[in-house]
């Protein structure tokens, strides 16, 4: 019971030192409700048994920001995640919207505040790739400059997964992890742009997720959403009510596809 409780309060320090990068998925002056933090606190907690139990070098974690079930996805936004060599606590490295803006950062940040928000459920999709994939990512997402080249500060949360013009937090996510696919391939010269790395997701047959979206629901999205656009995507696929973007499921699909000795599970 005392090391659980070391534990928890471990957490509860990292929460609070980092208090500043709330990971959210709206915006709000008002603090946390109580429900909502124990509620953060129970999902870091399992999350943190979990990574202690499987060890892996490094990881991805999706969670549920919102509900996204009326376009058949759970999973909102992903992270990648590793062990703190100084620290010893496990830590996420994403890419986050700035509030009410076009803009985005990335961030480093303990489990607890990846699950500190109003989340629509408190539950987080693991998935550990091989471990010859995680030698290659884990030396990527360790380097910052790396890490920071692959970053498009101007945020589109429905951005198109072969444009540079934007980039959402998924996109980010997936951008990076082509960088560390190419180079378990053996790719010479390696992944050095965003461009290459989207090159990179055609050519291993990377499929997006299609949202429908009918002309008034873009419209509206665009007119009151500073973080929204649709202006890279093609024409014919929007006006066709089809807006492609990277979503964690197409993610873990394509993880699936091109590392076979991959793994996932759910944490409730």
């Amino acid at each position: 019971m005392r090391a659980v409780l070391r534990t928890l309060g471990a957490l509860l320090l990292c929460a609070w030192l980092a208090g500043a990068a709330l990971a959210g998925t709206a915006c709000s002056d008002a603090p946390p409700k109580p429900a909502s933090i124990q509620q953060a606190f129970q999902a870091a907690y399992r999350t943190h048994q979990r990574l202690e139990a499987l060890q892996p070098r490094i990881a991805l974690l999706g969670r549920v920001g919102q509900d996204l079930s009326q376009y058949g996805l759970r999973y909102s936004h992903i992270a990648f995640v590793q062990k703190d060599a100084a620290s010893g606590q496990w830590r996420t490295t994403h890419l986050l919207n700035g509030c009410n803006s076009n803009q985005s950062a990335l961030w480093q940040e303990g489990l607890a505040n990846f699950f500190l928000d109003d989340l629509f459920a408190y539950e987080a999709l693991l998935i550990i790739p091989s471990p010859a994939l995680q030698d290659k990512l884990q030396a990527i997402v360790s380097n910052h400059e790396r890490i920071q080249s692959m970053h498009q500060p101007l945020y589109n949360m429905l951005a198109y997964p072969f444009s540079e013009k934007y980039q959402n937090s998924n996109q980010w996510a997936l951008e990076l992890l082509s960088v560390a696919l190419a180079q378990q391939a053996g790719l010479t010269p390696a992944i050095a742009t965003r461009k290459q790395a989207q090159q990179w997701l055609k050519l291993t047959n990377y499929e997006p997720s299609t949202l429908k979206l009918s002309p008034f629901t873009r419209l509206g999205a665009r007119m009151f959403r500073a973080n929204v656009a649709f202006d890279d995507h093609p024409d014919e696929r929007r006006f066709a009510d089809k807006i492609d973007t990277v979503t964690v499921e197409s993610m873990a699909g394509y993880i699936r596809q091109v590392d076979a000795a991959s793994s996932s599970e759910v944490i409730r």
